[in-house]
């Protein structure tokens, strides 16, 4: 029995750790948007590109320089210069080589390749900035959405308690004859309502989640979820 109830604890126990939500503060949403976004990864790819070929630029300023070498073996019968008669011998011949230049003028070709390079890495920068602040731009009003929809599902739900609280009141003021039953009617009515905002409050809540997910590109949404209280960071930013 003990080891029965024991085993049912630890299961409990796994499954309740396994189901937590991890709640992002804005500063983690932030950082994992910007580290992970795809198009900033690709424009500092285009960057890293850019730093290649300006080095290349940089290297046709100068001097091209060549070497080259051969050694060559000559084995069998060969006619003795001195005396003229046909010996075997063995001959070896080497020869090396070397070469500069340097280009004086292209039209410019050089000059214009180093330029555009330079061009294309500060524009990869101010690209990768812009980008990053669009980012968390992006980030931080779907994660202020994600507040206001749960505090206005809260506000909700406390007008469909509040409503219910005021039904049982009234039914006991009409079961005593002290209000009409058509009183009733328009209560009835109002929760009605209450409910159908409360649904439409979650829809919007559920929809405000998945689309930070999205933007962080989270592939599981589901247990997705941000942390309403602010860091001390965060007040302290504020204050200052």
């Amino acid at each position: 029995m003990n080891k029965t109830i024991l085993l049912f604890l630890i299961i409990l126990i796994v499954n309740k750790s396994f189901s937590q939500v991890k709640k992002w503060t804005l500063e983690e949403c932030v950082n994992y948007a910007i580290k992970n976004n795809i198009s900033i990864k690709n424009t500092e790819l285009d960057a890293r590109t850019a730093n290649v070929e300006k080095s290349v630029a940089i290297g046709n300023f100068l001097p091209t320089i060549n070497a080259n070498g051969t050694h060559s073996w000559n084995i069998g019968l060969n006619q003795n210069v001195t005396t003229g008669i046909l010996e075997n011998q063995t001959q070896q011949n080497t020869s090396l080589g070397l070469n500069s230049g340097i280009t004086l003028y292209n039209g410019l070709q050089n000059l214009n390749r180093f330029r555009r390079a330079n061009l294309s890495i500060v524009a990869s920068q101010y690209q990768i900035s812009k980008m990053k602040d669009d980012v968390s731009l992006n980030v931080a009003n779907a994660f202020l959405q994600i507040l206001f929809n749960k505090e206005n599902l809260k506000v909700q739900n406390e007008q469909l308690t509040n409503n219910q609280k005021q039904l049982v009141r009234s039914t006991a003021l009409v079961d005593a004859g002290s209000i009409p039953r058509g009183d009733l009617l328009d209560i009835k009515a109002t929760i009605a309502s209450n409910n159908q905002n409360v649904v439409l409050a979650e829809n919007a809540l559920f929809i405000s989640k998945l689309s930070l997910a999205q933007l962080l590109q989270l592939q599981d949404f589901q247990i997705f979820d941000v942390d309403e209280t602010p860091s001390i960071e965060n007040k302290d930013s504020g204050i200052m």
